[in-house]
């Protein structure tokens, strides 16, 4: 079942694409690669104590041109999301009697494959706004736990499969042309789908602040 949902999703995703190159034949298009930073966590229920972590991003993207002032820009991005937190062991094994320092680091490194799809308003000639959905497949979920103590500084790491499950939400953000083709844009994106599905009432969502270089062939 878990494989048949796999091919269904990769499916998915290569359908989208070629559904866009088919309604873009009569505009003009470019192509172009993007890369940069993620500042990312969870927010919502059963996340306290959870810090954003930084991490990265890159792809490639194509532009499409419908008039001067609407461009669509779909995207293929390698995006590493996650979250962090510190736990003080010491308070956890004396319930909480004892222990004023964190003893370990834990960093949940969640690497997704995302298609966003942005529409493109021209505010001025060299500045954008950008906002629409945003498609996300879990390729593996790293759990690496490090300890602080200055006499071991141990690291372990952890990893599994993400089934390419489904993440989905809103994505936001300015495009800021610097040359004729290498452009700024600062973005942000929360989820839409809950993660907690199976606790009743409970909802937690991805967030992410993303910071991407593009560069655009012409």
């Amino acid at each position: 079942m878990k494989k048949f949902n796999q091919y269904r999703r990769a499916i998915f995703t290569m359908a989208l694409f070629l559904l866009l190159h088919q309604g873009v034949s009569s505009q003009e298009a470019h192509f172009g690669v993007k890369g940069g930073f993620n500042y990312s966590s969870i927010v919502g229920d059963l996340t306290d104590g959870l810090k954003f972590r930084f991490s990265g991003h890159g792809g490639i993207f194509m532009e499409i041109d419908f008039s001067e002032k609407f461009k669509l820009q779909p995207e293929l991005i390698y995006s590493s999301q996650g979250f962090q937190y510190s736990t003080d062991l010491a308070a956890i094994q004396t319930n909480g009697s004892v222990g004023e320092e964190n003893d370990f680091r834990t960093n949940v490194q969640l690497n997704y494959l995302t298609i966003p799809i942005l529409g493109k308003f021209a505010l001025t000639d060299r500045i954008d706004v950008e906002f629409g959905p945003q498609f996300g497949f879990l390729l593996n979920q790293v759990i690496k736990n490090k300890d602080l103590n200055q006499d071991s500084n141990l690291e372990r790491r952890s990893s599994i499969s993400g089934d390419f499950q489904l993440d989905y939400g809103a994505a936001v953000g300015l495009g800021l042309q610097l040359k004729d083709n290498l452009s700024l844009s600062p973005r942000f994106y929360i989820g839409l789908r809950n993660r907690l599905n199976e606790l009743q009432g409970a909802q937690n969502y991805n967030a992410a602040i993303q910071l991407s270089l593009n560069y655009l062939f012409r």
